[in-house]
């Protein structure tokens, strides 16, 4: 009697035992379930990154010269590699190598040769595609990552050489009006070679782990230099316009 009571007593505790370790295992196996569907990949600090991004917006030329006036935009686009200097957590300094293409429209009174020497007055529409090789300069302020995203602003120069550039000339004369249409004029005497804007975006960026990031910008390019180095035919007066573009901006950091 005292034997089976004794062998009841120890299967009492070894179901005690068991029944304890399977609701151990259970709720560590709900605590990894809860863990991994909360999983936010925290970004890890390095001083440098690397990056990809291209951009796309809308750029037009604002004109200084008197009696000249804006005719329109073009696509503006570039695209080209990035390099994050991060000096601290929040503090980086951007730059990098870029092909940028910048485009633009502008009327004004001209005169044109037709025929035998003769030369006639008119209004040109000239539409500007200039292609850069851009190097920019930017401080980049951001927040400390609020869960997936870090949002970000950023400031500084651009610096752009022109590669090439060309013209599309709509000519407009006489009474009744005629036009003269050429395409592809090569423009490369007429434009200038180096080109300084003041550029501001904001954006955000997006950890897809701990060491690669999508990131988007919605941005603002503003000209400080003429991008003309000709002189209207009539008056004489050197011609002065500057590039402006709004873009928005996608890439990727690594």
């Amino acid at each position: 009697m005292k034997l089976n009571k004794l062998i009841i007593s120890l299967l009492v505790v070894i179901g005690s035992i068991g029944y304890t370790n399977a609701q151990t295992d259970t709720t560590e196996i709900k605590s990894k379930s809860v863990a991994a569907d909360n999983y936010v990949p925290e970004s890890t600090f390095r001083a440098v990154r690397l990056g990809i991004y291209g951009n796309i917006g809308s750029s037009w030329l604002q004109p200084k010269t008197t009696d000249y006036e804006s005719d329109g935009n073009r696509i503006g686009y570039s695209y080209g590699l990035l390099v994050d200097y991060n000096f601290t957590k929040n503090y980086t300094v951007s730059t990098g190598i870029a092909f940028n293409s910048l485009g633009g429209k502008i009327i004004y009174e001209d005169s044109a040769e037709i025929s035998n020497n003769n030369n006639v007055m008119g209004m040109r529409s000239r539409a500007y595609r200039v292609n850069f090789i851009e190097i920019p300069t930017l401080l980049k302020l951001k927040t400390n990552q609020m869960g997936y995203f870090t949002y970000f602003a950023q400031l500084g120069v651009r610096h752009d050489f022109r590669v090439s550039s060309f013209a599309d000339d709509n000519f407009v004369y006489g009474n009744p009006s005629k036009t003269l249409t050429s395409e592809d004029v090569e423009m490369k005497d007429y434009t200038s070679f180096y080109r300084l804007s003041f550029s501001f975006a904001l954006g955000a960026e997006y950890a897809i782990s701990q060491t690669f990031s999508a990131y988007a910008s919605l941005g603002f390019d503003n000209g400080l230099t003429n991008a003309l180095s000709n002189e209207n035919k009539i008056t004489k007066a050197k011609e002065s316009a500057f590039f402006k573009k709004i873009s928005l901006t996608a890439g990727f950091l690594f």
